[in-house]
């Protein structure tokens, strides 16, 4: 009788140990898909580094493709809306600016020249592999300057519109393809966006050592 009694409590804490723990992962899928976006509007309120420093890895991102300020810029448009959920940050970041002449070829230099190192590890010998920015003229409206394109669903580029040298920089995590926001901007082909093996993809920020089992983040050594 003693045994039964035994063996009935320790039944029960196993079953109150996995209610438990199915609450909890209901609890964490629920705060993901319930938690706000915080929506950022304006020029005077842009700063790469704000987003780097508030979302970090959760961009998978340096954000690299983005102006270091918006002192160069005329006419210019910001705005951006971003959630955290339970692996990453969902959401966007779009700045619009034009320039003149000079500084809109300096620009688009900048932009061709952009490349990121990932090592191995973080020891001071490892192996590393240098990414490159890749231009794509035919993928947009616009000619693009590409830093991620679809890696862990996140796109990150530059678009040229030479006409009114104006350079449109967006960072799409998860992009709705019909967000009146930025619909403009997307690819051409937005079947693109349905893609399943998205760490196939490209990004300036990974690099696989190992043929693609696992992958390296140009942040990973970061201090």
């Amino acid at each position: 009788m003693k045994t039964s009694k035994i063996i009935l409590v320790v039944i029960l804490c196993l079953i109150a140990s996995i209610i438990m723990r199915v609450l909890f992962v209901i609890g964490l899928v629920l705060l993901s898909f319930l938690g706000k976006y915080d929506t950022v509007e304006g020029i005077d309120n842009y700063s790469k580094y704000i987003y780097l420093n508030e979302y970090g890895g959760d961009l998978d991102s340096e954000l690299s493709i983005f102006p270091e300020d918006s002192s160069n810029m005329q006419d210019a448009f910001f705005t951006s809306s971003l959630k955290t959920s339970l692996l990453d940050t969902d959401g966007y970041i779009i700045l619009k600016a034009k320039y003149n002449d000079e500084m809109f070829e300096n620009e688009i230099e900048r932009l061709s020249d952009i490349n990121i190192t990932i090592y191995e590890s973080c020891s001071s010998d490892s192996n590393y592999y240098t990414n490159n920015i890749k231009y794509d003229n035919s993928s947009y409206n616009y000619p693009a300057y590409i830093t991620i394109d679809g890696f862990s669903h996140t796109y990150e580029y530059a678009l040229i519109d030479r006409e009114n040298k104006e350079i449109i920089y967006m960072y799409l995590s998860y992009p709705g393809e019909n967000v009146s926001k930025y619909k403009e901007y997307l690819k051409r082909d937005e079947s693109e966006y349905s893609k399943k093996d998205t760490l196939e993809l490209f990004s300036i920020y990974n690099h696989s050592f190992d043929g693609g089992r696992s992958y390296m983040e140009s942040m990973d050594c970061a201090e």
